[in-house]
């Protein structure tokens, strides 16, 4: 197996009761957009053609972000999605067309704390939720009475979860939690754990089969942020590395295609070759 790119390089350890696989990349690591296109041309007003709304990818926030967030999609495959996006929580349900009020509310959200340089402290684990509350149109009694509490979505498909990206991700930091579950009848017992008073604790949750990922992002460069991607599991995989090898051989082909692409057109037909899952991905 080659060697992934830098960004794609998951450390695997064995901590907490879990087997946690992780890759940590500074600014140096993470790659900036590659395409000349995005930040050369005007973005289609057509969220179908905008590089931003389709994709998640801009001038600022390169393809290598949407490579995780794929990698992270693929890696739970076969399972019931349930995420977390970190702070941004009526802003996500408006994405995904939800009204705020049919919303799983949950007191508990996972925290990796980019400004730590070091996945082990950056690691937080579960700390107590909360979500914006609007100054400009000033927030209602909902928004005040509600402040403290995530929200949990469940996802049918990769644009929910782009979307959900996309909610968090007009920060200089985002984070969005993924929680896969191989039983699809625990997902209650997933929003009770996530509403209990006590702090809970992740290898509680996690059942053999289950699949935990966790998008720590830092947007702004020169701050010196570290960027996470953190996936644990209860039981060891080998998938992680070859969906690692795989999305990393798909990015050296998509550079070295990358200067051939005047369109946006052509733009999207090189990123979806780029997100392209393998044709068979099983984690079990």
């Amino acid at each position: 197996m080659a060697d992934p790119e830098r960004f794609l390089r998951f450390e695997h350890q064995h901590r907490g009761g879990l087997h946690s696989y992780v890759i940590r990349a500074d600014e140096a690591d993470l790659p900036g957009p590659a395409w000349s296109g995005l930040w050369e041309q005007d973005y289609p007003e057509d969220p179908g053609m905008n590089p931003w709304h389709r994709h998640g990818v801009n001038n600022n926030d390169g393809e290598a972000l949407a490579v995780w967030r794929v990698l992270a999609w693929a890696l739970t495959a076969g399972r019931s999605r349930f995420a977390i996006p970190a702070y941004y929580r009526d802003e996500a349900a408006q994405l995904l067309g939800v009204d705020r009020g049919a919303v799983q509310l949950v007191r508990w959200e996972y925290e990796v704390d980019v400004e730590q340089p070091e996945w082990h402290t950056a690691d937080v684990g579960f700390v107590p939720a909360r979500a914006c509350v609007s100054r400009w149109p000033a927030a209602d009694r909902w928004e005040h009475g509600h402040a403290e509490f995530a929200g949990l979505f469940g996802l049918g498909s990769f644009r929910d979860f782009t979307n959900l990206d996309l909610a968090v991700s007009g920060d200089a930091s985002s984070e969005v939690t993924l929680f896969a579950l191989s039983d699809p009848a625990r997902a209650g017992f997933l929003a009770a754990s996530l509403n209990q008073i006590d702090r809970p604790y992740l290898a509680e949750i996690l059942q053999p089969g289950d699949i935990f990922v966790d998008l720590a992002v830092g947007h702004d460069r020169g701050t010196g942020a570290s960027s996470y991607l953190t996936v644990k599991a209860a039981e060891a995989t080998e998938v992680v590395g070859q969906l690692a090898d795989h999305f990393s051989r798909a990015f050296r082909r998509y550079l070295d295609r990358v200067g051939q692409i005047r369109t946006f057109e052509e733009f999207h037909a090189a990123i979806d070759d780029l997100l392209a899952p393998p044709d068979v991905t099983s984690s079990r």
